[in-house]
């Protein structure tokens, strides 16, 4: 063999290796974006619950607990496209194995199960007592009913394994502050998409009234500075854009502030 053919032979290898690389950082960024769909989604979903906590004032969650799930489930099927489909809200709800709603003392868990009615089995709402619960107790309760689903998901047909993810307790431990709305979102793989949703969110009034973060921006669009700050960081200038979450500003580039988010 020549070594023309040798050259032959490792452009063509070259050639293919370097097509599955640009495969895989494609199906990558893919995943990415489907991923960072799934959060925006939650997040408006979540916060429009939690907002229907904090109207709830003297009287207590308990008496809104319902129009905040309702309104949970209504921005999450918009926001997937599905908004005023019955058959199809039902179907969403399989894939919310757990919802849980504080008044920062007291838990009350949200969650479906079937019930009789006129020889047919239904799917029904149903709420837990109220606990009280701090963070490890509220991540215990929300493991349990989210296992317990797993029995409701497999009667409706769905092969898939809920699991509540693994936390460090500090999403659990913001729900102390006041109302609060904790979600769960796994398993559900919308029309097109190669990756399944698998979003654990929390929105609380405190959360909602408290963060804000700020990235610069000058004439031409963003800094080049690609940091984002809480209001009044020494490095904050006069032209910036506020966004409510740290998610929000890393999805525009930027990272934490290394001063006033303590960042690195």
């Amino acid at each position: 063999m020549r070594i023309y053919h040798f050259t032959i032979i490792f452009a063509i290898f070259a050639a293919m290796m370097l097509y599955l690389t640009e495969m895989t950082m494609k199906q990558n960024m893919e995943e990415d974006r489907e991923i960072q769909f799934f959060d925006r989604v939650m997040d408006r979903a979540s916060t429009s619950a939690a907002q229907v906590l904090a109207l709830a004032g003297t009287s207590g969650i308990e008496g809104v607990k319902d129009l905040a799930a309702d309104t949970f489930y209504e921005a999450l099927a918009a926001g997937l496209g599905q908004s005023g489909e019955t058959h199809s809200m039902t179907k969403l709800r399989l894939y919310v194995p757990v919802i849980a709603v504080t008044d920062g003392e007291s838990v009350f868990i949200c969650y479906d199960r079937f019930e009789k009615e006129e020889n047919r089995n239904v799917l029904v709402r149903a709420w837990s007592e109220p606990v009280a619960a701090g963070a490890d107790e509220l991540s215990e309760l929300l493991e349990y009913y989210c296992n317990n689903h797993n029995q409701v998901a497999e009667r409706a047909g769905i092969q898939y394994s809920f699991v509540l993810p693994e936390s460090d307790g500090g999403l659990f431990a913001r729900g102390s502050g006041g109302p609060g709305f904790y979600a769960l979102f796994q398993g559900y793989r919308p029309s097109g998409f190669s990756s399944v949703s698998n979003c654990f969110s929390f929105s609380g009034t405190g959360v909602m009234k408290a963060e804000q973060f700020f990235i610069n921006v000058s004439g031409n669009g963003y800094s080049s500075e690609r940091y984002y700050h809480r209001k009044g960081c020494m490095h904050l200038s006069e032209e910036s854009i506020m966004f409510t979450t740290g998610k929000d500003c890393a999805l525009h580039g930027a990272f934490e502030c290394p001063d006033c988010m303590g960042g690195y």
